[in-house]
């Protein structure tokens, strides 16, 4: 009943686009349930750094610190005193780890491919909005065979600034070659979603991970559990 609450109220203050011109996706936690991959690799990397004197990261401490945000923003605050070639091997040989921790094991969530299907049948445009490195983005869609799927696909790394920031929806955007405000950006994160929001999209939150309170208050105007629920709110589900 409490997650009907949180959905309802937002959406009747911001409605979505209807029909939307394009569905911006974030991918780790948001096509896939990756982030316990991720925080496996984390508690493993950060255990041989000798960080929190050797004892593991928990759950909460990645979900506030590590999940979502670009990798140089997350050695500035665990590693405030390394240089950036430090901050990109450590970034680097976590993400390696990740791929070989995560290769063969990530499931869409639930409805994606059948909702990915209703996109094509409408002739809607979409992109692929993520912190991850190319290398991990590219690993992933092709796990499920989409990576040549998306019209575009926007790497933050290769913005001048990655998310929050709204730059890598903003690029996203102008490269589809619609308005933002016409967009829908599927995410998971508070990070993600404040990029979102601040761009001028309708941001739905897919509760992967996160609680609703902190995917509302990071700007999302809607939650949903997975892509059947995303297709109803927006109107976009199978036709029969």
């Amino acid at each position: 009943m409490r997650l009907v609450a949180v959905m309802v109220a937002s959406v009747a203050a911001l409605q979505p686009p209807k029909p939307p011109q394009a569905i911006l996706f974030d991918i780790d936690g948001t096509l896939f349930d990756s982030d316990p991959v991720h925080l496996r690799a984390f508690q493993k990397i950060l255990v041989e750094e000798g960080f929190n004197d050797g004892v593991e990261i928990d759950e909460a401490f990645f979900m506030e610190t590590i999940s979502g945000r670009q990798n140089k923003l997350i050695c500035r605050d665990i590693f405030p005193d390394w240089d950036e070639a430090r901050s990109e091997a450590f970034s680097a040989r976590k993400e390696q780890m990740f791929r070989d921790m995560s290769r063969g094991g990530l499931a869409p969530i639930d409805g994606l491919i059948d909702f990915m299907g209703e996109i094509d049948r409408r002739g809607l445009r979409k992109a692929a909005v993520t912190n991850a490195p190319r290398l991990n983005a590219e690993s992933m869609l092709d796990g499920i065979e989409r990576r040549e799927w998306f019209d575009a696909l926007v790497i933050g790394d290769e913005c001048v600034r990655a998310k929050p920031d709204p730059e890598p929806y903003l690029v996203a955007a102008r490269a589809l070659g619609v308005e933002i405000a016409q967009c829908v950006v599927v995410e998971d994160s508070p990070s993600g979603a404040s990029a979102g929001a601040a761009a001028g999209a309708f941001v739905v939150g897919m509760l992967s991970s996160q609680t609703p309170e902190a995917l509302t208050a990071a700007g999302c105007a809607a939650l949903v559990r997975d892509y059947r629920e995303l297709g109803a709110l927006l109107a976009l589900s199978p036709q029969r």
